[in-house]
């Protein structure tokens, strides 16, 4: 069952029967006070991944604690401005939706890649974690992309910023508007070094082509917070591509 959603309302004409020249400007200024609060906290999670983070030392523990940090300090402000537990997908009364939908895209992941594994490993390697120790791997499949990639992530877009949208904006709206940030926080590490090295053009093609994959991905995961009502949802189906692939990738190599 749908959880129910917040939608924008429209702005009335004023009851003083004044004519329609005093209405298109009260509808403009409501349109674009509706729009603010989205686009301020788009701006700010893009500031952060493009910006910020590639400002930091080259160290994956340390980029996940502010990723952690980060959304802790997004949540906080959060709650302070008036949104809810649910609104922000983790009330409790969201929770047996989003374990349930959760936990079967973890199992799907882990059979999809079983699968591959057994038919096709040579899909699965993957040149860049060559020479990382199997603790390493478990490190970042276990710790880093979980909490550092993906709690965060899932928060940060589908619990703040989706979940802000969709008191001021339609479902849809909302939705579109929290994809397209997610897949232009992921610019800077599309156009990081690749395992093939590519001349400029070929490298911006490639750039631009992870970006739209992951706005594609972001309806995904957005139509799961928006179906259940909670982030768990998203959570799941991001672990199991993330953290279950990098499983798998690891597997393939060590064979």
């Amino acid at each position: 069952m749908t959880a129910p959603q917040h939608t924008a309302t429209p702005a009335r004409p004023p009851a003083d029967g004044t004519g329609g020249e005093e209405t298109e400007p009260v509808e403009k200024v409501s349109h674009w006070r509706r729009l603010a609060p989205p686009a301020v906290i788009a701006v700010l999670l893009l500031t952060w991944s493009n910006l910020a983070l590639p400002a930091l030392p080259a160290d994956p523990v340390l980029k996940a604690v502010f990723n952690v940090g980060g959304v802790a300090a997004m949540v906080t402000v959060a709650r302070l401005l008036g949104l809810t537990w649910h609104d922000l997908g983790i009330g409790r009364g969201t929770w047996g939706a989003g374990l349930r939908w959760g936990g079967a895209a973890i199992g799907v992941a882990v059979l999809g890649y079983g699968a591959v594994l057994v038919a096709a490993p040579d899909l699965l390697e993957n040149p860049q974690l060559a020479g990382a120790s199997p603790g390493a791997l478990l490190l970042r499949g276990l710790v880093l992309i979980p909490l550092g990639t993906v709690l965060a992530e899932e928060l940060a877009f589908r619990g703040v910023l989706q979940g802000h949208s969709v008191r001021s904006l339609s479902a849809r709206v909302a939705l579109s508007v929290t994809a397209v940030a997610f897949g232009l926080w992921h610019l800077t590490v599309a156009m990081g070094p690749s395992a093939v090295p590519l001349p400029p053009t070929l490298q911006w093609t490639s750039a631009l082509a992870v970006v739209a994959v992951t706005v594609v991905g972001g309806f995904a995961l957005g139509w799961l917070r928006h179906r259940t009502g909670s982030v768990l949802a998203p959570i799941g189906l991001h672990l199991g591509t993330n953290a279950v692939g990098l499983v798998a990738a690891g597997v393939a190599l060590a064979h």
